[in-house]
């Protein structure tokens, strides 16, 4: 399992490249091998966040706090609203995805933090959050 930020650096969507931004690595090499929950392709993977962006400071939102292993997807399509994994500049970011009004955004889920757009800037989306837990 390797690591995805949630607050980092980004922009806007040029072209989407095919994504190298998580290590790819061998079998048994992983942190842990996990099972997957519910429907996925054969190239899902799981991240572990590092960072706060993704975090909700209110209570009942949908957050993902430091630790958390998201599950992601790379066959699944980008929709509006989505969660993703995307890497811009040599970075891995974790962000939600939102189109507004002809412009691309990479929106953190903590409002202490400032969403990116990401209009006319390459990068590669490298795939779509599926799934979350929290271990204990």
């Amino acid at each position: 399992m390797a690591h995805a930020a949630a607050s980092k650096l980004t922009t806007h969507l040029l072209y989407k490249f095919p994504c190298s931004a998580v290590d790819l690595l061998e079998p048994g090499e992983a942190e842990a091998s996990l099972p997957c929950p519910g429907t996925h392709s054969g190239l899902s993977y799981a991240l572990r966040v590092n960072g706060d962006s993704m975090t909700s400071l209110y209570p009942g939102q949908r957050s993902y706090p430091e630790g958390t292993i998201i599950f992601v997807d790379p066959d699944k399509p980008l929709t509006n609203g989505c969660r993703v994994i995307a890497k811009i500049n040599g970075e891995v970011i974790f962000k939600s995805y939102a189109e507004d009004m002809g412009h691309i955004y990479l929106r953190p889920i903590n409002p202490t933090y400032s969403p990116m757009e990401v209009t006319g800037k390459i990068i590669s989306f490298c795939g779509v959050i599926i799934s979350s837990y929290t271990p204990k």
